[in-house]
């Protein structure tokens, strides 16, 4: 993927955010109230990027924090994503919660680029264009700070795991296609573990 679309894709994300916010809440349950960008496109500028991963995107949510564990999917969301367009897109998106810090180890040092409030941040996603977002990000977390987010992180995951492993069980041999469920299990188990291999890289 090219750089500049890459950064075409940050807008059409904020685009397509705007788009979903001014839908009715009878419509549209789930609400996305910012867009944050982190990984490949806050560095310095490239002719291009690897297509796996290269627009990374957090979007903050309404729901709480007990329902956006990482990699897992808040209640409404699928149905947003569809509406939205953005299942279909070169862009991989992490829900977040608004009750809670947006970043962690994965979501580093992010930078908002769209909100409900003021929409697409124009002079974020020029200075993103011309390669310079590094000069955008926030401080880096102290040691102690990432430890006490993540160890947090680990507790909402963890309890994301234990209900989706319920559910499962309890719909094992339930009519219909498990692969819902399955896909649900394994997003809970895989952010489970990528929090506790970087909890555990900080050491005590």
């Amino acid at each position: 993927m090219k750089w500049t679309t890459a950064v075409r894709t940050l807008e059409d994300v904020a685009d397509r955010c705007a788009h979903m916010d001014r839908q009715p809440g009878t419509i549209v349950r789930l609400r996305v109230t910012e867009a944050w960008v982190f990984g490949d496109l806050l560095g310095p500028r490239r002719d291009s990027l690897d297509d796996l991963g290269s627009v990374r995107v957090a979007l903050v949510t309404s729901a709480p924090e007990e329902d956006c564990a990482l990699f897992t999917r808040p209640p409404a969301a699928g149905h947003w994503l569809t509406a939205s367009g953005l299942e279909k897109k070169p862009v991989q998106l992490f829900f977040r919660s608004a009750h809670a810090p947006v970043w962690n180890h994965l979501v580093e040092r992010p930078v908002q680029f769209w909100s409900h409030e003021d929409g697409p941040e124009h002079d974020v996603l020029v200075q993103l264009r011309a390669g310079e977002g590094d000069a955008l990000r926030p401080p880096a977390p102290t040691a102690a700070e990432l430890r006490a987010r993540l160890d947090r992180e680990l507790a909402v995951s963890l309890g994301a795991l234990a209900r989706t492993a319920r559910d499962y069980d309890e719909k094992r041999w339930a009519p219909g296609s498990p692969k819902k469920r399955g896909d649900a299990l394994c997003d809970a188990a895989l952010g489970l573990v990528d929090l506790q291999e970087a909890r555990n890289r900080l050491g005590a």
